[in-house]
């Protein structure tokens, strides 16, 4: 309609070009400003990183060292601490005559020997230097292995002793075993060494031998009282029994004295005192031959007989008179 007023539109928008113009322009010094403080940005950052990073070794290789440094420490007091060990000690006072196999007592007083002179030094953990720590810390590992193995060595030794004096004492308490067979007062000891030896315990093999060795001379001293008893009862029956023989005291001396018919009577001398004498038997009057004379002589030519006497009491006998 003519006269009206017109309808506002919507403002139009500007071309490609026309927003191109209108945008404003960058200088061109700040292009080259922003690439630099990017790179300086990025340097600062990987630096700060490797930092972080090579600390952290650090760190760690310094806490190996001092776990290895006690290791050493703590080996070598262990060494010494066994070598003044009454386990150790108690092994290296056994004497050969103790053990099945004496070498077994050399070999440990020869590693004694060298243990005890050894002096390997600990050294210290570096502050700094990861080559320098890590190269203490393999030292330190090698140390403490080292002491570990003298000590282990030692304990071998002396294990290989105390097992060559618990053999020795077997076949010993077994030796003895079988000779006590008959010879203790109580049998139950033996039976008791026998537990012992089968259980291989020293100490309990130890006191079974000496209780069967103290049962072997109970038995043994009884036995010789007993004989002994036994003797001196069988002297006092002898010196009671009586003596069914004749016996002799004083003096037997006598003579034979002719009669008067020319026959022989024996007349002993009697004892004097209150002793005993000795009466021999009575013997038969010697008889002179045919035709002898008074006198015991002969007229005949015939030989005259003489009494022969037996001092012991027997009866005489007559022989030609010489």
């Amino acid at each position: 309609m003519s006269g009206s007023n017109p309808v506002p539109q919507p403002p139009t928008e500007p071309s490609g070009a026309a927003r191109a113009a209108s945008k404003p322009k960058r200088p061109k010094w700040l292009i080259p400003v922003i690439a630099g403080g990017c790179a300086v940005v990025l340097a600062a950052g990987g630096i700060g990183g490797y930092l972080y990073w090579n600390h952290d070794r650090l760190t760690a290789a310094s806490e190996e060292c001092a776990t290895s440094y006690d290791k050493a420490v703590k080996a070598r007091k262990k060494l010494t601490e066994y070598l003044k060990s009454d386990a150790l000690q108690t092994a290296i006072r056994v004497k050969d005559s103790e053990v099945k196999d004496a070498k077994t007592v050399g070999t440990l007083a020869s590693t004694v020997k060298t243990a005890s002179k050894t002096k390997t030094d600990i050294p210290g953990c570096p502050a700094d230097g990861l080559k320098d720590i890590k190269a203490v810390t393999a030292r330190l590992d090698k140390t403490a292995t080292a002491y570990a193995k003298t000590v282990n060595e030692a304990k071998g030794k002396a294990e290989a002793v105390n097992a060559s004096k618990l053999d020795k004492t077997v076949a010993d308490a077994t030796r003895i075993l079988n000779d006590s067979k008959g010879r203790v007062k109580d049998d139950k000891v033996r039976a008791a060494l026998e537990n012992a030896i089968k259980s291989k315990d020293g100490k309990a093999i130890s006191d079974a031998v000496k209780a069967v060795n103290d049962s072997i001379k109970a038995k043994s001293d009884a036995d010789a009282k007993a004989r002994a008893e036994k003797e001196k009862q069988a002297a006092e029956n002898t010196a009671q029994a009586p003596d069914n023989g004749s016996s002799y005291t004083g003096d037997t001396t006598g003579g034979y004295t002719q009669s008067q018919g020319g026959g022989y009577t024996y007349t002993p001398q009697q004892p004097t005192g209150n002793g005993g004498g000795y009466t021999p038997t009575p013997q038969p009057t010697p008889q002179p031959s045919q035709g002898g004379n008074n006198g015991g002589g002969s007229d005949n030519g015939d030989d005259d007989m003489c009494a022969v006497i037996d001092q012991s009491g027997k009866p005489g006998t007559w022989v030609p008179c010489s």
